[in-house]
């Protein structure tokens, strides 16, 4: 790659690291706002069943059927064919439909634990993996915006769905604590369904230069599937079903505790809806920080280098090293202990006092002596 294409590739990259941080902040300040006032309005085991049962399903949906091919998405220069991608990108929605006949029903009917005691439990679980799907229609804009490096294009929509959205199911249970599960999967419907209709209006609103220029097609006649031979790219698709499987080991080690406390009901509801809030209060700072570097150089790299040829046949200019000395700072922010740790050590002992707090709560309640 050209040192000139290097360069825009860098600031498209800086665009976005910054873009993300900044909607990740609003996002987990909105998420925290929002769960302090459900938290006055509903049962703590619902908290539980809907922030790790059902997001759990939620997320391994979304994650199992999508993440593979963000990962492989290819240099805009690198497409053998933009029809071959299209029909490559269209293979996350029969994906999706596998993920969700294998977990939606361990979700109903696997160690519940009695949470079909809850109304509108049954509900709820449909409602998150039709949301899922919903979500996945809009996944081909996704990719295309990210081969030509309009990554705004995903972060604006993203953060517009999540205000509305969410915002929306936080006033729904409020008035209707009763029926909060229900609300909860109808929260994530209309999350869902913003993003995929923004991406759709996004399009329509622009003259086809412009399409051509975001998204690589001018027209929904563009997007659809092309009777092509070969169907897809079979190199991207190898790529594709390599990181799939590596995908499924890295959900387990990123989640497993909450696939343990779900399928094995170690925890009750109640005790999950609390480790729920300190696990991300805890770690909020790290996340923020640690996973929009980790998206930023994988992107970057993505870009530059070839995954085929080793380092030492591959020419890397000073622009490498620019984008080195960027994320520096970032990573060195959270290794200086008595700067930046200590500081929030009171987060810590916070959270766990919180817990000790409901957890002899918990055992008053059922006249145990433990506490």
């Amino acid at each position: 790659m050209s040192t000139a294409n290097e360069n825009i590739v860098l600031s498209a990259i800086g665009t976005r690291t910054i873009l993300n941080l900044l909607c990740k902040v609003l996002f987990r300040f909105l998420h925290f706002f929002l769960n302090g006032l459900v938290l006055r309005q509903i049962d703590v085991n619902i908290i539980g069943i809907a922030n790790v049962r059902l997001q759990l399903l939620y997320t391994t949906i979304l994650f199992l059927s999508r993440e593979a091919f963000r990962r492989t998405v290819p240099k805009s220069n690198g497409l053998r064919s933009i029809h071959h991608y299209i029909n490559l990108t269209w293979l996350i929605l029969p994906a999706g439909l596998f993920m969700i006949l294998i977990f939606l029903p361990i979700t109903l009917l696997f160690h519940t634990d009695n949470a079909e005691k809850y109304p509108y439990y049954y509900h709820a679980c449909s409602f998150y993996a039709l949301a899922a799907f919903i979500e996945l229609l809009s996944e081909p804009f996704y990719l295309l915006a990210s081969v030509t490096l309009n990554y705004h294009i995903n972060i604006y929509i993203e953060m517009f769905a999540s205000m509305i959205g969410f915002t929306i199911q936080a006033i729904l249970i409020c008035r209707n604590p009763e029926s909060a599960l229900y609300y909860y999967g109808l929260g994530y419907i209309i999350y869902s369904l913003l993003i995929t209709l923004s991406y759709f209006i996004y399009f329509l609103r622009h003259s086809n230069d412009e399409r051509k220029r975001m998204f690589l097609i001018s027209s929904f006649k563009d997007l659809m599937i092309k009777p092509t031979s070969p169907y897809v790219d079979n190199k991207l698709l190898r790529e594709t079903f390599t990181f799939f499987k590596q995908g499924i080991w890295m959900k387990i080690l990123t989640e497993g505790e909450r696939y343990i406390m779900s399928l094995f009901n170690i925890l009750s509801y109640k005790d999950q809806g609390i480790f729920d809030v300190i696990n991300n209060l805890g770690s909020l700072l790290p996340r923020l920080i640690f996973s929009t570097l980790e998206e930023s150089a994988y992107a970057y790299f993505q870009q530059t280098l070839s995954r085929t040829k080793t380092t030492n046949n591959q020419q890397t200019s000073s622009t490498t090293g620019t984008f080195s000395q960027e994320i520096e700072p970032g990573s060195r922010f959270f290794f200086q202990k008595d700067e930046v740790v200590e500081p929030f050590r009171w987060i810590k002992h916070w959270s766990l006092e919180s817990w000790l707090q409901a957890r002899c709560t918990l055992a008053n309640d059922h006249q145990f002596a433990n506490c």
